[in-house]
């Protein structure tokens, strides 16, 4: 992967077309820039090629607007790639799954073999689960980490999965338990 500069020069008939120049034309150009007002300096944008075959970075000399404008869409997604490493994506379809990994989106499956207690604690589940899929959007994973790992192992596990403090994990597994509480007493 190179790069290329792109120059303008201006035609015979006083149109400006694009040039292929150097490195140390360019580090030149930059240098001679600098020192002139901001209306007589040259500009330059830099972007990736679209050639798939050749990736390469394009520098390219452009007006002052066109310059402006480049810079202010860059500046903005720099700054939302810089802001989205804050933040942890977490896919829908997890938050819709069972303890195995399958979709929990159908009824449960009622046996004859099956005893009353068993039909009701397993619609109650069901419903619990519903119920903590509306209240937080981590509430169903925190369901999980708790039936697999227990109370103290669940808040440290919850605590590196969200790269959150185990403090703030200890809080959110006290409002868990409260809300399954509540959801018990009815």
């Amino acid at each position: 992967m190179g790069t290329t500069y792109l120059f303008k020069d201006k035609t015979e008939n006083g149109q400006k077309k694009l040039r292929v120049g150097s490195r140390q034309e360019f580090i030149e150009i930059l240098r001679r820039s600098n020192r002139q007002p901001a209306d007589k300096r040259r500009y330059f944008i830099r972007e990736k090629s679209l050639d798939e075959n050749q990736p390469d970075t394009l520098v390219i000399e452009v007006d002052r607007s066109t310059y402006n404008q480049w810079n202010k869409e860059n500046g903005a997604r720099l700054r939302n790639v810089r802001e989205s490493k804050k933040y942890r994506i977490i896919s829908m379809t997890s938050l819709n799954t069972d303890n195995y990994g399958k979709a929990n989106n159908k009824p449960p499956e009622i046996r004859e073999e099956m005893m009353y207690e068993d039909v009701i604690t397993e619609i109650l589940f069901l419903e619990l689960r519903e119920e903590l899929r509306k209240w937080k959007p981590w509430a169903l994973d925190m369901l999980n980490v708790y039936l697999s790992a227990g109370f103290e192992v669940g808040a440290a596990e919850f605590a590196d999965r969200y790269q959150i403090s185990k403090t703030t994990a200890w809080r959110y597994v006290r409002q868990f338990e409260q809300k399954v509480r509540n959801f018990l007493k009815g």
